[in-house]
């Protein structure tokens, strides 16, 4: 049940990340540093995924509570261990190492999960031919042959009949 629970999770959070990774640069193209931008990100959330805002929220209470912003980002992961927030904290920690616009940053990543995303989605929709395969032949087809086949045999059977 634990884990069932937590794949739920799990799939809540990275369904909901391109979009905190869009409001985050949309936070930091309006000048918010990033404890600032977590916190507001974090907020705009409360409503949506409170799980999301309250780990969003603590992650931007320890950048300003623990002494190196490197421990506090990386306990993220730590706990919410999917791969799109591992990718958000590397790219997080490099952008605090080398300066890099941290906007920048977050909208190449963002792009990168949206099309992670849509790639997910082209290929269940490449086996949905294969997986169809068998329902078709076991349901519909016996219709299919009921509905052609059907009046005839009755025809047949009048026949036989008289």
């Amino acid at each position: 049940m634990l884990k069932r629970i937590t794949a739920s999770r799990n799939r809540r959070f990275t369904r909901a990340l391109p979009d905190v990774l869009d409001l985050l640069v949309i936070c930091a193209e309006g000048g918010l540093s990033l404890d600032g931008a977590l916190s507001r990100v974090a907020r705009e959330f409360r409503r949506f995924l409170p799980e999301m805002a309250d780990e969003l929220g603590l992650t931007a209470i320890e950048l300003g509570f623990l002494p190196n912003r490197r421990d506090a980002l990386m306990n993220l992961p730590r706990r919410v261990d999917i791969p799109g927030v591992h990718s958000l904290v590397h790219t997080l920690v490099q952008t605090e190492r080398y300066g890099t616009p941290l906007a920048q940053s977050l909208r190449a990543l963002s792009t990168e999960l949206r099309d992670e995303r849509m790639l997910k989605a082209e290929e269940k929709a490449a086996k949905l031919p294969a997986t169809m395969t068998v329902p078709m032949i076991v349901f519909i087809l016996p219709a299919v042959f009921i509905v052609l086949i059907g009046p005839a045999m009755i025809s047949v059977f009048k026949a036989f009949h008289h």
